[in-house]
């Protein structure tokens, strides 16, 4: 697998040796950015699946692009950091940074830091797709319940009769149970106060 990188630093310097070690351990260095904002631009045209921040102790717009990318997942964040700088810890504390490397950067570092986050923003990947369908899932026994009350109530069904009935009418017209139940309930609810 090619791994794409995104590396911004402010100082022209630091991003070469930056994207020298990414080059050296094999990965694509897809853009250079040389402050915050051209780092998000870049994250979000060429979609790496890393960026590499080299946050300064007086630049701060590296930083705040770092927790926007971090924020809204658009890949796993490295920053590159002094011994101490109070703000980075906060960052990674508080929001979904994947890693960080203290200065002198080294390849041993970084390419550790690399394969942490990637580990990382991989499994948080995972664990929000399952987060996410076990919410549908639950939402979908919501709809599902008050649709059977509705049915229940209407026509005089007893529930496990009302469930059978959802069942059917669900493989019947080819639609999920939910969709089914959302039906029924925009349907009462159209249909005004009992």
């Amino acid at each position: 697998m090619v791994v794409s990188v995104v590396v911004c630093s402010s100082d022209t310097r630091k991003r070469n040796k930056i994207t020298s070690l990414l080059q050296q351990m094999g990965l694509t260095v897809v853009g250079e950015a040389s402050d915050g904002p051209q780092a998000l631009r870049l994250t979000r045209s060429a979609r790496p699946n890393i960026v590499v921040v080299d946050v300064e102790l007086y630049q701060y717009s590296e930083l705040e692009a770092a927790l926007i990318i971090a924020r809204e997942k658009l890949a796993p964040v490295i920053l590159v950091t002094s011994p101490h700088h109070q703000e980075v810890m906060n960052a990674i504390e508080e929001h979904y940074i994947m890693s960080y490397v203290v200065k002198p950067l080294n390849r041993w570092a970084l390419e550790s830091s690399i394969r942490t986050a990637l580990a990382n923003f991989r499994k948080m990947e995972q664990m929000e797709l399952e987060i996410n369908k076990l919410k549908d899932t639950l939402e979908t026994r919501k709809l599902v319940e008050r649709a059977k009350h509705i049915l229940m109530r209407d026509l005089k069904l007893s529930e496990p009769e009302a469930f059978r009935r959802l069942q059917k009418q669900s493989m019947d017209k080819g639609i999920s149970m939910k969709t089914l139940s959302e039906a029924i309930i925009l349907n009462d609810e159209l249909k005004g106060p009992q």
